[in-house]
């Protein structure tokens, strides 16, 4: 492959077998919506990338519309369906994949004729098209790459448009896929132009290179902020030039300041918003985020970034999904006690359905995109490092094939991670081979050992680092890591704390009373879910004079079932807590919403959560102390991560 520096590289999608709750999540997703998303309706339902203009239907919107949601769709399928080895998806994936590929024009344009000519707001609209050509690419990972490679580089050499505005320069991603595979100058120097110009174009834009290296905040729409600063990572690694991959790190780092929230998103109800106790985050952001920072880790090697990937891949992603993977939110966040048809409390659709759970929340761009998060994640576990050498680069049971002929090593990742402190590397190989291994010691783990066929591996190992293990490794070889964890309180927004155990944040969870929305889009299959709370929601928690939580006990788990489902989780701690009778859900009949000179009026029955209490209604919290019991927050659906503090 042509390259300007020893980059790591995201290896074959099929070459990685998630096991265990990986495995499990995946699974669900197959029988859930992945499978089956045509039950949401309007353009699931419709031939997709098959049909040359599809008609916009009720939703509006523009030509590219539904060609993006679709896109979403077809490459989480197929991306599942290969880490799955699932026919079901994949025949389904391919359907649309290899009509694409079977119907150019004559000068090489890919696509439905409707986008083809399609000027939007900013230019020619090929967006859409750096969506549907990633699942090409993850087709290329089984299926021969050459026709891929081939019909990819003539539809971008045909100057059927230009790709330097808005999201259409995310086409540089496919671009730099290609260079890598052809070493053909002129993709290189397309991707390069494109990105010149965007900088030009767009200067206004959060994601040009001066403003993601400036420290001012990010205040741009979430899910385009999410998939344009990544490009400053793609562009290095395509040129070699280190200024590029500085402003995608300062960018993340200005996120992480600015708009982070607990669970480890990005606060985005479609525009970046700031941290505070109702903030929340679209579900595209959760997946885009995942995705971008996938590019960051390669090109940068920073381990702090996949820490990052896992605290979102186990907290805020099984959190805005039912455990069956049959529903999602459009909005969801750390603190959420009602989830229903008017409950949203967010500024964009104010009193709407999108923090309730079913098959359409509100808008489809989050029904097509769900489907990419957990398989961005299972596919960048394993990473090679460009020198012969594996990388574990994120955790969970998983099993990673690599080499050839004698030379193939098989490595079985066993944990429970990261509800287990625990990660059992076993190798298996044709015949004794040398090469590093490499893993991480995450940022929040101080006191980390390692073992080798029983023996421990006498290495100082940082917090936040790579450790690199090289040796012969025979058929047998057996590697143990020990990631031990500490119960930490992390001060939050408005004074509010909340708790983390490793990767994980803990949550209470809410009991909801349930039921069925009956509209088009709902089922006994797959329902559109109203949830009330059920249970207390409104407590406090105790600190004790050292400042430590009150009660502080881990309990008993059960032995097995799903750990993102709260009445299976295998992590359970008890607290003490106190009721706060004046933290009350915001209730209303009648809200009024001014748009501009223009008004809305919403009448029904509207239920907001509300901001952590204010010091008067903290001060006459209960003086009975009651046990409460705190889960993973990705176990939740309705739960309280966020929490106001009293001492004992």
């Amino acid at each position: 492959m042509p390259r300007t520096q020893p980059f790591w590289n995201v290896p074959p999608l099929p070459a990685i077998r998630p096991e265990g709750w990986i495995h499990d999540f995946l699974t669900a997703q197959r029988h859930g919506l992945t499978g089956h998303l045509e039950v949401a309706g309007y353009p699931f339902n419709t031939p997709g990338w098959e049909a040359d203009q599809l008609a916009l239907g009720d939703r509006g919107g523009a030509g590219w519309w539904p060609y993006e949601q679709v896109a979403y769709w077809v490459d989480g399928m197929m991306r599942c369906g290969l880490l799955l080895d699932d026919d079901f998806l994949k025949k389904k994936a391919r359907r649309q994949i290899d009509y694409v590929l079977a119907h150019p024009d004559a000068d090489g344009y890919l696509g439905p004729d409707a986008m083809k000519t399609l000027q939007g707001e900013y230019g020619s609209e090929r967006w859409p098209h750096a969506v549907m050509f990633r699942a090409l690419l993850a087709d290329a990972d089984e299926q021969p790459a050459k026709p891929i490679v081939r019909a990819l580089m003539r539809h971008y050499l045909s100057g059927t448009a230009r790709h330097d505005t808005s999201r259409n320069v995310c086409n540089i991603e496919i671009m730099a896929w290609l260079f890598e595979r052809t070493g053909d100058p002129r993709i290189k120097q397309l991707a390069v132009d494109a990105y010149r110009a965007y900088q030009r174009k767009e200067a206004k834009h959060g994601s040009t290179i001066a403003n993601m290296l400036s420290d001012a905040p990010a205040t741009d729409h979430g899910p385009r902020y999410m998939e344009l600063f990544k490009l400053g990572a793609i562009m290095h690694r395509l040129t070699g030039n280190r200024r590029y991959l500085k402003a995608a790190l300062n960018a993340h780092r200005k996120l992480q300041r600015d708009h982070v929230l607990i669970d480890g998103v990005p606060s985005a109800t479609e525009h970046l918003r700031g941290i505070y106790s109702q903030a929340g985050h679209e579900t595209c952001v959760i997946t885009d985020y995942l995705w971008s920072l996938g590019h960051l880790l390669i090109a940068s090697r920073d381990p702090s970034l996949a820490d990052c990937m896992e605290r979102i891949c186990f907290n805020a992603l099984p959190g805005a999904v039912t455990p069956d993977f049959r529903a999602l939110q459009y909005f969801s966040g750390p603190n959420q006690v009602v989830a229903g048809p008017q409950t949203n409390h967010h500024p964009h659709g104010k009193g709407h359905a999108h923090v309730s759970y079913r098959p359409n929340p509100a808008t489809e761009c989050c029904p097509g995109n769900v489907h990419r998060a957990m398989p961005a994640y299972a596919g960048r576990m394993w990473l090679e490092d460009g020198h012969g050498g594996v990388v574990a680069a994120l955790y969970g049971p998983s099993c990673f094939t690599t080499g050839r002929g004698a030379r193939r090593v098989t490595i079985t990742e066993q944990t429970t991670y990261p509800f287990g402190d625990r990660i059992t590397f076993r190798f298996a190989a044709r015949r004794p081979t040398r090469m590093p291994f490499t893993f991480r010691i995450p940022g929040w783990c101080r006191d980390a050992s390692v073992t080798v066929n029983g023996r421990a591996w006498k290495r100082i190992l940082k917090p936040g680092t790579w450790a690199t293990l090289e040796r012969e490794f025979a058929d047998g070889d057996v590697v143990e890591l020990h990631l031990p964890r500490a119960l930490k309180m992390v001060r939050g927004p408005e004074k509010g704390w909340s708790m983390e155990w490793g990767p994980l944040v803990l949550s209470l969870d809410v009991a909801a009373r349930r039921t069925i929305e009956r509209d088009d889009r709902s089922s006994e299959e797959f329902p559109a879910w109203t949830m009330m709370p059920a249970s207390a929601w409104n407590v406090a928690l105790v600190k004790d004079r050292r400042g430590f939580l009150k009660g502080a006990e881990w309990l008993p788990a059960p032995a097995s079932g799903n750990p993102w489902d709260a009445a299976t989780t295998p992590l359970r701690l008890r607290v003490l807590a106190r009721r706060v009778t004046g933290w009350k859900i915001d209730k209303k009949k009648r809200l009024v919403l001014q748009h501009g000179d223009k008004k809305r009026i919403i009448r029904g029955d509207i239920q907001f959560t509300p901001p952590l209490p204010d010091a008067n209604i903290l001060a006459r919290a209960s003086r009975r102390e009651e046990t409460v019991t705190l889960v993973p927050l990705g176990a939740t659906r309705l739960r309280v991560t966020w929490f106001p503090v009293v001492r004992a």
